[in-house]
């Protein structure tokens, strides 16, 4: 459980635009350990889903990764020639997607597309094929297997569609899954069963997740370590637990305070975080959240953005003026 699988250091990536560079990914450096789920949350637009692309070399143009290396099982896979990391892309890493519809190729059936996966990377004859196709379906919880093989993308539901791209992203049984918001747009009973897919997949397998989600209740529910991302940075991290009962950084308490309680009678408005997250092509050197910040102080005005520093063993924010545990209620059990 303690030993990492990939290993991020000093990734940073920007987009080039004729207005400047958007910097998405900020000097992140992360580790996945094996058989383990490691989450990205923050706001739209923070970097995670840049991160998730960037990490499988597939950050559309005009965007490119700009320093920093990933180690997967020791290997920098990132300095690897494209053949090899297109061998790797599905069979070792996979990745689900963020919208499932769209990601789906329109003019292909269902079972040509998984079939498609398994036909690239393994020796194995058309029949072969579909029936593994077939089986992974099932898996996923679809009925009647045979007759989703035979449809169409536009013949699914969004729960449907999201438990195809997972089919595909597993049917191989990879050792890393990069799944990004796999439960936005579905409604709640399908949000659960996917996710209760996502946890026997890793049961089963043993395969390393990075979950990527701004919803804060899927999080807590799939995560065993969080990093908070806010302006392509990642401003806290820890165990999952610890950080939703104890954020450090203002950024992830603010965050926490402004999610509805199921569990509470709601007498006044969700505290709103003030003001907007910055411009990704106009940031200083100072500390992203500063012009949001209520904890702001002279040093944080005066002094270059903070790096990422551990606060308590495995919990670390990058804040000169963090949270006390005494200000750190969030209702999270």
């Amino acid at each position: 459980m303690d030993d990492p699988i990939l290993r991020i250091e000093g990734l940073s990536a920007q987009f080039d635009t004729p207005e400047g560079a958007a910097k998405a990914v900020r000097d992140v450096s992360l580790t996945l350990r094996r058989g383990t789920t490691l989450a990205l949350t923050g706001e739209s637009g923070a970097g995670k889903t840049s991160i998730g692309l960037a990490l499988l070399n597939l950050l559309p143009y005009p965007g490119r990764i700009t320093a920093g290396r990933v180690l997967f099982n020791g290997t920098d896979i990132l300095a690897l020639p494209p053949e090899e990391m297109r061998q790797l892309r599905g069979r070792e890493i996979a990745m689900v997607f963020q919208d499932p519809v769209t990601s789906l190729n329109p003019v292909l059936s269902v079972g040509a597309q998984v079939e498609e996966i398994i036909t690239a990377h393994l020796p194995v004859t058309k029949r072969e094929a579909r029936d593994r196709s077939l089986k992974v379906l099932a898996q996923m919880g679809l009925p009647e297997p045979q007759e989703v093989a035979r449809s169409y993308p536009f013949h699914l539901s969004g729960g449907m569609a999201q438990r195809v791209m997972i089919a595909i992203a597993t049917a191989l049984n990879p050792k890393v899954l990069i799944a990004d918001e796999p439960t936005s747009a579905l409604d709640v009973t399908v949000q659960a069963a996917i996710l209760d897919d996502l946890r026997q997949l890793q049961r089963l397998s043993g395969t390393s997740i990075l979950l990527i989600s701004h919803d804060l209740g899927v999080v807590a529910q799939m995560a065993d370590e969080v990093a908070v991302m806010y302006a392509g940075s990642i401003v806290e991290f820890g165990d999952v637990r610890t950080v939703f009962q104890r954020p450090r950084h203002p950024y992830t308490w603010a965050l926490l305070r402004s999610r509805p309680r199921w569990d509470r009678e709601q007498t006044r408005p969700l505290p709103a975080i003030r003001g907007s997250p910055p411009n990704l092509m106009e940031l200083s050197a100072e500390c992203p959240y500063l012009p949001r910040c209520p904890k702001a102080t002279s040093v944080c005005r005066t002094q270059p953005a903070p790096a990422l520093a551990e606060l308590e063993p495995g919990h670390s924010a990058a804040c000169y003026n963090p949270i006390y545990a005494s200000e750190a209620d969030t209702g999270f059990d």
